[in-house]
């Protein structure tokens, strides 16, 4: 049992009163998977510029980590002293609190 449609527009050359309902349905099926695979690919596309960024970031932190070594080999005491400054300033600020 056929059942046809009635409405005044035309699709894929055919006026749709010609289109029976289980090409409707077809044509409807194919419309959704089109919409399901574009926000798949976006969704892929999103992933993807995530993990690029995500290299781009480890890339940059091991750049400054390796220029800290270089810092710190080059002037120790430099180092020392800043990183006791920096330990006195934040414990003296966590006491005031208190």
């Amino acid at each position: 049992m056929s059942t046809q449609t009635s409405v005044k527009s035309h699709a894929n050359g055919k006026s749709v009163d010609d289109i029976t309902m289980s090409e409707a349905i077809a044509q409807f099926k194919e419309a959704t998977s089109s919409i399901y695979d574009a926000v798949g690919s976006i969704g892929s596309a999103t992933a993807a510029n995530a993990k690029v960024r995500l290299n781009e970031g480890k890339a940059r932190a091991i750049e400054l980590e390796e220029k800290a070594e270089e810092v710190v080999k080059a002037k120790p005491l430099v180092t020392v002293g800043v990183a006791f400054a920096a330990g006195w300033l934040v414990s003296h600020l966590l006491h005031r609190r208190h």
